[in-house]
C-alpha cells in the first residue's frame, strides 16, 4: 500500500509541474533583453555609475601616507605597492582612477592613481604613497586636509589650470 501512494504522489506532483510549468513559463515572457525599454536600459546603464559625473570642483579630504612597512605587498587591485610610485588608497573610487591632490598650505600638488583600498583609520579619506605624499609635503605633518580632483577625460586637458604647482 505504501509503494502505491508514493507512486500516486509522484504522479500527482508531475502532473502538476506539466500543467502548472507553461502557466508560469508564458507569465514570465517579457522579461528578457528584446522586452526591456530604452528607459530601462538606460536605468540599468545608469545603476552601474560609481563615480560623480565630471566636474572641477575639488573634494576637501583628510589625507595620510603609507610606506615602508607595505612596500612590495598586494595592494587590493593585486599589484604590488610600491611607496615609491604616484599611487593612492581610497575607500570607493574606482581603481585606475586618476586624482590630483592639492596640499592647500603650501600650494604644491600631485597627479596619483587609486590602485588599493584604505584609508582605515577614522576621520582620514584618502591615503598617498611616500613618494605622492613627500612631493606635496605631507611627511612632516602626516596627517593634514587636501583638495582632490578627480580627472575625467572631459576635465583632463585642464589638469594645469587645477594643479597648484
Amino acid at each position: 500500500m505504501r509503494k502505491f501512494r508514493n507512486k500516486l504522489l509522484i504522479t500527482a506532483l508531475g502532473l502538476q509541474v506539466l500543467l502548472i510549468g507553461p502557466v508560469i513559463a508564458e507569465s514570465v515572457t517579457g522579461i528578457g533583453s528584446e522586452e526591456i525599454s530604452q528607459d530601462q536600459a538606460a536605468l540599468v546603464l545608469d545603476s552601474l555609475h560609481v563615480q560623480e559625473p565630471p566636474g572641477n570642483r575639488p573634494q576637501a579630504m583628510v589625507a595620510s601616507y603609507y610606506g615602508s612597512y607595505f612596500h612590495g605587498r598586494k595592494t587590493a587591485s593585486g599589484e604590488i605597492f610600491n611607496q615609491y610610485a604616484m599611487t593612492c588608497a581610497h575607500k570607493s573610487l574606482p581603481f585606475d582612477t586618476k586624482l590630483i591632490v592639492n596640499n592647500p598650505r603650501n600650494g604644491k600638488s600631485v597627479e596619483v592613481r587609486v590602485n588599493d583600498r584604505g584609508p582605515y583609520p577614522p576621520g582620514r579619506d584618502i591615503d598617498l604613497s611616500f613618494a605622492a605624499a613627500k612631493e606635496i609635503g605631507l611627511i612632516r605633518p602626516g596627517v593634514a586636509e587636501v583638495e582632490v580632483y578627480v580627472l575625467h577625460s572631459e576635465n583632463s586637458e585642464n589638469k594645469k589650470d587645477i594643479a597648484s604647482n
